[in-house]
Order: structure tokens, then C-alpha cells, then sequence
């Protein structure tokens, strides 16, 4: 008896050490699997950030459609996350009209539709402004491309509209924004903003994001940053207050919050989601881990 109590204790110490460095391994691998999800989420979005405006350096651009208007607009919020809509290049397929575009057209002709396909949104440029519109049906052999009707009460074409030889590129107008799906905050993707199409989790566990836009207001090519009261620098969204400013957009700081999908096990509740640009820290404390990344994106198609 005396040896089987001696031994029941030995074991006790065992599993309580195998229970220890399994909880201590799971935990690790959260910290890592939310590490590999934050990194792939913000370098995605930096990509399309990159490429914002492609065609069009002033960034005015406009949808036939739904009027939506902007090449790179953020939905700024100081008590929860930011949304951010972004035209970007989809895949670099740029081609050109051989047929005007002018107001009521229906349908062009593309020199190259080989990469074109139904569903897809195009953008006509001048490469002073530009208009996105969505093919509905195209012929791939002869270019002849059918596109929505327009739709838009206020559409703001070229005088002459977009003559043959017009620049056309395959965009996506995408929205990114923070929902919950079955209690676990996720970063969404909707692939056609304002459009018909449903929206899609981009990363699980995303729980803040924060972008604050670099405008070159004073024209000297730079961006200054102090950050210590609102609008005390060409920075729009990283402190509580700023206002809008006027001048070229030419870069944006892309911050994300990710934590990890179920709390530590038996954990205290002592962890608080961090402050992020113009965002304040929470309040609440909990029993999640967190991982802040952060990256700025110089703006190709702006003059950045």
C-alpha cells in the first residue's frame, strides 16, 4: 500500500507536468497561428492599397452605377474599427476601347477580351479621370463586351466621353471591415463594395482595424507626423479629432489588431485590446492574446 501511494503521487507529478507543457504548447500555437493570420491579413490589404487608382493619378474616379465615387475612401471611427474601400488593379489585365464610350452606351469592343469575363468590373480611363463599369456578357473573339446600363443620376464623363483607344483595366472596387461570425471577431472582404456580391472572411480573429491616410497638404512631397492633437500634422485618422485635409494622398498606415480565437484556459482576465491610431484602448480586460502589426503603403498610382 505504501508503495502504490508513493507511486499514485509520482504520477500525479507527471501528469500535472504533461497537462502543463500541453496547455504551454497550445498557447504557443495560437501565438503563432495569430501571428501567420494578422501578417497575411494586412499584407493582403497593403497590396491592394499599393495599387490604388491604377489610371488615374487624382484618384477621381466614379461607378456608373452606384455613383460611388474615390479610388481610396476610409470610414474613419474612433470608437471602433475603420472601413477602408479601395479600387485597385485586379491581376494587371489592361487593354483598350476600339469603340467610344459616351453616356447610354451599352456595349464596346475591347482590342484584347481574352481576359475579360462576365461579372468582372472595368475601368475606363483618360488617365484624368476614370469610370468603372461591370461587363455582363463578352465575346472573347471579337471583343464586343456588354456592360450594365447606367444607372447613375449624376454621372460625370469626359465632354467627348472616352474615344476609341481609351485605356481599360480589370479593377476590383473592394470593402474591408471588422464583423462577428459566431462570436469571433473577422476581418471581412466585400469584393464589389456596393454591389450585389456577398462579402467574405478575409482572416478569423481580426478584431481592430485602423488606417490612417498620409496627405501631402502643404506640397512638398513629404508627409510630417506629430500625432500629439488633432490636426497638428498631414496624417487623417491618427489622432481623435482630425478633420479632412486637402492635397495629394500618397501613402497609408495600415494598422491591425488580431487575438486569438478562444481565451487561455483558466487564464485571468488581464489582457486589453491596445490603443491603435485614434482608437482608445478598451476598458474591459479579458483573457485573450493579441498581436498589434502595423505597416505604411507608399502609393504607386498617387504620386507617393
Amino acid at each position: 500500500m505504501i508503495s502504490l501511494v508513493i507511486f499514485s503521487f509520482a504520477m500525479a507529478g507527471i501528469f500535472s507536468v504533461a497537462v502543463t507543457m500541453s496547455n504551454g504548447l497550445r498557447e504557443q500555437r495560437q501565438v503563432v497561428a495569430l501571428q501567420s493570420v494578422a501578417r497575411s491579413a494586412i499584407d493582403f490589404i497593403a497590396d491592394c492599397v499599393r495599387s490604388a487608382s491604377p489610371g488615374v493619378l487624382n484618384g477621381s474616379i466614379q461607378h456608373v452605377n452606384t455613383c460611388a465615387t474615390g479610388a481610396l475612401q476610409v470610414t474613419n471611427s474612433t470608437t471602433g474599427p475603420d472601413e477602408l474601400t479601395v479600387v485597385f488593379a485586379s491581376a494587371a489585365v489592361v487593354t483598350s476601347t476600339r469603340s467610344p464610350y459616351t453616356t447610354a452606351t451599352a456595349t464596346i469592343t475591347l482590342t484584347d477580351a481574352s481576359q475579360i469575363s462576365a461579372g468582372d468590373t472595368l475601368l475606363l480611363t483618360d488617365l484624368a479621370q476614370g469610370h468603372l463599369v461591370l461587363v455582363t456578357a463578352v465575346d472573347p473573339n471579337t471583343g464586343v463586351t456588354a456592360l450594365q446600363p447606367q444607372s447613375c443620376a449624376t454621372l460625370a464623363l469626359p465632354s467627348a466621353g472616352y474615344p476609341s483607344g481609351s485605356v481599360v483595366i480589370r479593377v476590383q472596387r473592394a470593402r474591408f471591415y471588422i464583423d462577428v461570425i459566431d462570436g469571433t471577431p473577422t476581418l471581412m472582404m466585400d469584393p464589389d463594395a456596393e454591389g450585389p456580391a456577398a462579402a467574405e472572411p478575409l482572416a478569423e480573429g481580426v478584431e481592430d482595424l485602423q488606417v490612417a491616410v498620409g496627405v501631402d497638404a502643404d506640397g512638398d512631397g513629404n508627409i510630417t507626423e506629430k500625432g500629439a492633437a488633432a490636426d497638428d500634422d498631414e496624417l487623417v485618422g491618427n489622432v481623435a479629432g482630425d478633420n479632412s485635409l486637402s492635397g495629394t494622398i500618397r501613402s497609408a498606415r495600415i494598422d491591425i489588431v488580431a487575438r486569438s480565437v478562444s481565451p487561455l484556459r483558466g487564464g485571468v482576465p488581464s489582457f486589453l485590446r491596445p490603443a491603435v491610431e485614434d482608437h482608445a484602448a478598451s476598458t474591459t480586460a479579458d483573457a485573450y492574446r493579441r498581436r498589434v502589426l502595423s505597416t505604411v503603403v507608399q502609393m504607386r498610382n498617387r504620386g507617393g
